[in-house]
């Protein structure tokens, strides 16, 4: 590519068109997700691929973005973006498609693919800016790069999967050397970028956890028990909104993880009845080693360990704020509560904390919530296909959605450590 400057593959581009150039992606087929989800469920519990479940998420994400783009159509070339600057950034191509708009970066000279994404977005973020309460993904972002830097293909992993852009990248193939020749191939990640990408991805030492404790409230949410131990109807019903409003800040903090309530058995004293637990993904314990030594190795020394931890802590914060928040916005005005960090690991290993309770409200989000519906989706598929040995499950896939002991054994499968058989009451 390289031969062929960046003003010509541009007006070659816009000149013939992305149904012209885009060929069919043969990887992609209508039951290629379905299948890979249900091959990550093949063999023994021990062979439960997490990777398989978060590429079958993607493919499907990408296998849509790709099928509404390919047939969209340019409106702008070389778009002038005018900054407080006195030189405007300048958008290669912007186009409409079934999805709404779409604006396309397109980089020649390899040195240049790194700054891909960050100019991409800048022009995106533009675009989006013209419209009030527009958001990330109302604007499709099309990259055509070689994408050869190790870099810019976890840049890309991040933005599809993390931060749920609706992003695509293809790649310039000149069949026989000329201009004439381009056409664009669909990029889709490898196995192995997957299996890298999902690595430690969900375990109990990456998640953050925050517990916010309570009294009961006569009348609205109690600790009596049913003869069989079950809890009233009206205090699920209450506390699980609760889990529900919380779920709700997460997603709107792009928060990868989950909440749920718990209730200690009336056997068991507590000072407190009632517990919300906000737990999250900290990306500061999950940070790739070979990128921070590339920074820390800058820094001196007596600064290098509080790089991540400073962030980890505030993370936390971040968590307790948002805890905080649920509980004011959802139970009594100025509400008496206590939070309090914990380790989950220790949590959910632990009888009197995951087996001497009530667990309910369980609410999966972000990756968290992509990845265990994928998980569900496709136990569901293996079901309908007459398997020999079928799952017990609702019929109904939103009660399994929020069931803490299914959510506890995808966990399980996922390499989350091992715990005691956890309780659940009913889905709520």
């Amino acid at each position: 590519m390289a031969k062929f400057s960046e003003r010509d593959v541009h007006q070659f581009v816009h000149g013939r068109g992305l149904e012209a150039l885009v060929k069919d992606c043969p990887q992609l087929d209508v039951d290629l997700s379905e299948r890979e989800a249900t091959e990550a469920l093949d063999g023994d519990e021990e062979d439960f691929a997490l990777w398989r479940i978060i590429k079958a998420r993607a493919l499907g994400k990408l296998e849509r973005i790709h099928n509404s783009v390919r047939y969209g159509t340019f409106i702008g070339s070389n778009v002038k973006l005018p900054t407080d600057h006195t030189t405007p950034m300048e958008l290669d191509l912007l186009g409409l498609h079934e999805d709404g708009h779409f604006v396309l970066e397109l980089k020649v000279d390899r040195a240049a693919e790194r700054n891909a994404f960050s100019e991409l977005f800048a022009y995106s973020n533009y675009i989006a800016g013209i419209f009030a309460l527009s958001g990330h993904k109302d604007i499709t972002n099309v990259l055509v790069a070689g994408l050869d830097n190790k870099i810019t293909k976890q840049a890309f992993l991040y933005d599809l999967l993390i931060a749920d852009r609706d992003i695509v990248v293809y790649l310039p193939v000149f069949a026989d050397g000329t201009l004439e020749s381009l056409h664009l191939d669909l990029f889709l990640p490898s196995d192995d970028d997957f299996r890298h990408f999902t690595n430690e991805l969900l375990s109990h030492d990456a998640m953050a956890c925050v517990v916010i404790s309570f009294d009961d409230m006569d009348g609205w949410f109690d600790s009596e028990e049913s003869e069989g131990g079950s809890l009233n109807d009206w205090t699920k019903k209450h506390l699980a909104a609760l889990s529900g409003y919380t779920a709700q800040l997460m997603e709107a903090e792009r928060l990868h993880g989950f909440c749920f309530i718990r209730k200690p058995w009336k056997s068991i004293p507590r000072y407190y009845r009632n517990s919300l637990f906000v737990c999250a993904l900290n990306p500061f314990r999950i940070a790739q080693p070979e990128p921070a030594e590339a920074i820390l190795s800058q820094l001196k020394v007596e600064d290098r360990g509080a790089f991540r931890e400073q962030a980890e802590m505030a993370f936390d914060g971040r968590l307790i704020r948002l805890a905080q928040l649920a509980v004011e916005d959802c139970l009594t005005h100025r509400h008496s509560a206590e939070v309090e960090t914990a380790y989950w690991g220790a949590i959910v290993n632990n009888m009197q904390e995951v087996v001497f309770t009530h667990n309910f409200g369980f609410r999966p989000t972000g990756m968290m919530r992509e990845a265990y519906v994928a998980y569900l989706n496709a136990i569901y598929a293996q079901n309908a296909s007459g398997a020999e040995c079928a799952e017990d499950l609702s019929l109904l896939k939103s009660n399994e959605v929020n069931n803490w002991m299914r959510a506890w054994m995808f966990m399980e499968s996922c390499g989350f450590k091992e715990g005691g058989e956890p309780s659940e009451d009913d889905n709520v």
